[in-house]
């Protein structure tokens, strides 16, 4: 495992840039402010900007937090092997295996964000990492949702192939489409924003591998995989949500026995939608933790 760190200081305004050398490909981290890590997981199409404005506000209100906003490999400046595959447990294992080389002591952060299929990572790793004692869980998919159909047809490399060279020519109008159809009829991305989300998706390779990361996703296998102890915990949910329904939040919630937060106008997009509410509920659960020597060990 390598990483090469930027010079500039983590904090507001000047985040720090690193990239993590895995076997399976180079992780790119940006990291937002100074002290007791947060560790911020993206959607499934998305990368680690989708939770930048959460971070910076966190981080501004916070001190003596440090925001990881790591792009999940294969997604936004995270290159991947070619060949591989993007499983719940594959992403976890993965997380695992940065979390070293930003840590001192090697531990997993106490606290984890996650949105969308990011909040279903931020789960299982809780599982897996002792150390994880509070979650942010924003728009989460859960072990009840549904994949469309038409996914199924992506598990045949010879579909992705094709599919994923469309794709990449029109990815600029297609995630503008996308972006406003998950912000819900409140929302009104501004151009530079959905041009963000879909340039990492410009190259066919690249559109591709996002065509794989769609046909391994398996939300069922969260169901054998949440954590088994009390967690300081809260679940968000945006009533204009098209993906992720509130009756699901609001299982998950009354599953882990954790607070609930309905946002009227919200869709699936509230790190874009309502970046300072979530740093507040952030900011409240970094409240409830016990101090950072006392965290358990692995």
């Amino acid at each position: 495992m390598s990483h090469s760190p930027s010079t500039a200081p983590g904090v507001p305004g000047r985040p720090l840039v690193r990239d993590v050398g895995i076997a399976e490909g180079t992780v790119r981290v940006l990291i937002v402010g100074d002290g007791r890590p947060v560790l911020f997981l993206h959607g499934i199409s998305a990368y680690g900007r989708a939770w930048r404005a959460v971070a910076e506000v966190f981080a501004a209100s916070n001190p003596g937090w440090s925001c990881w906003l790591p792009d999940l490999l294969g997604r936004g400046s995270s290159d991947a092997r070619p060949g591989l595959s993007y499983t719940l447990d594959d992403e976890v294992r993965r997380i695992r295996q940065v979390i070293p080389a930003l840590s001192p002591d090697g531990q997993a952060p106490q606290l984890v964000a996650g949105h969308s299929q990011g909040a279903a990572v931020a789960l299982a790793l809780a599982q897996a990492e002792p150390a994880v004692g509070g979650l942010l869980l924003s728009n989460p998919v859960t072990a009840d949702i549904r994949p469309p159909l038409v996914l199924r047809a992506l598990r045949w490399e010879l579909v992705r192939r094709a599919v994923g060279n469309v794709f990449a020519p029109l990815h600029a109008p297609l995630g503008r489409v996308v972006l406003r159809r998950a912000g819900g009829p409140a929302f009104r991305p501004p151009p530079a924003l959905a041009a963000a989300y879909a340039r990492p998706w410009a190259h066919p390779a690249r559109a591709r591998t996002l065509m794989r990361i769609l046909a391994d996703w398996r939300p069922a296998e969260l169901g054998a995989r949440m954590p088994d102890r009390r967690l300081a915990a809260h679940v968000v949910a945006g009533k204009r949500d098209p993906r992720i329904p509130v009756a699901a939040a609001r299982r998950l919630a009354m599953r882990l026995g954790c607070g609930l937060t309905i946002s009227p106008d919200g869709g699936h997009v509230l790190t874009e939608q309502h970046p300072r509410m979530l740093a507040r509920r952030l900011a409240g659960l970094a409240a409830r933790l016990p101090p950072a020597d006392t965290q358990p060990r692995r």
